[in-house]
């Protein structure tokens, strides 16, 4: 997991989705000194697992190659670049949701650092949300942050 600066604060969230549980890891705000506007492209990773003897949660083998995922595009959330700002986990999938500045260089530099690395099962939708609309309206709904 990449390491926030000092002002920038991760919380983590439970919900609920189809009787199943979801876990929410999401940065608290924006970070200090970035602007929105200039990350306007969501980028949403996207893995679908099977999870019916899980609760909806993945399998331990599925966990750890989600974090070897994770670990290895870690590197791309940093400023002036990307931010990961939530990633969803739970009822058979997970997602990770970034603010990037640069598609194309993002796409290249993601492909660049899972080189080597086995072929993940994931899907990439690319949006335009300059507002952060995806985010905000996710911190908005949680209580007691």
């Amino acid at each position: 997991m990449a390491e926030a600066v000092a002002e920038n604060i991760y919380f983590t969230a439970q919900g609920e989705q189809d009787g199943k549980p979801i876990i929410y890891r999401s940065m608290e705000k924006v970070p200090e000194g970035q602007t929105e506007a200039d990350f306007p492209t969501l980028i949403n990773i996207y893995w679908s697992f099977e999870s019916d003897a899980n609760n909806g949660m993945p399998d331990s083998q599925t966990n750890a190659d989600q974090i070897a995922f994770e670990d290895a595009i870690d590197s791309l959330d940093q400023n002036g670049v990307s931010h990961l700002m939530l990633v969803v986990t739970g009822n058979g999938r997970k997602e990770w949701i970034w603010y990037v500045k640069d598609v194309e260089g993002w796409m290249g530099k993601l492909n660049e650092l899972l080189s080597g690395h086995k072929v993940y099962p994931v899907e990439i939708e690319i949006e335009q949300d300059q507002n952060w609309s995806t985010y905000h309206n996710f911190v908005s709904g949680v209580k007691g942050i």
